[in-house]
């Protein structure tokens, strides 16, 4: 009898990580106001503090992929599509929206299943 497991004990659990994504972006951009020299280093830290919390939730046997935008709105439009192959019965993702008047950020976070 082989000893190894073939599925994870704590398989991912998708409104965990929105609660969590909403959570940190909600609390870093409360404050912010959009300038383009910050919002790379905003995005990094945000994208860090996801991954951060979602691993504590102790979700085995995933890689977690976090991506976070920031744009500023002005008067410009925005097109993203991602696509790729996966397991729809272990791989998963989550993401959050945050919208003001004067800027928007998306913040997505994939988990990607492997033995």
């Amino acid at each position: 009898m082989p000893s190894y497991r073939m599925e994870s004990k704590n398989p991912y659990k998708r409104e965990k990580c929105e609660i969590i994504i909403r959570e940190v972006v909600d609390d870093m951009l409360s404050s912010f106001v959009y300038a383009n020299s910050d919002a790379s280093q905003v995005c990094n830290n945000i994208s860090e503090e996801i991954k951060s919390r979602v691993k504590t939730l102790g979700f085995d046997r995933y890689k977690l992929v976090c991506i976070v935008t920031i744009g500023e709105k002005y008067f410009q439009s925005f097109t993203s599509t991602v696509k790729f192959l996966w397991d729809t019965e272990k791989d998963g993702y989550a993401n959050y929206v945050y919208d003001t008047p004067n800027f928007f950020a998306i913040a997505t976070l994939y988990a990607l299943y492997y033995d």
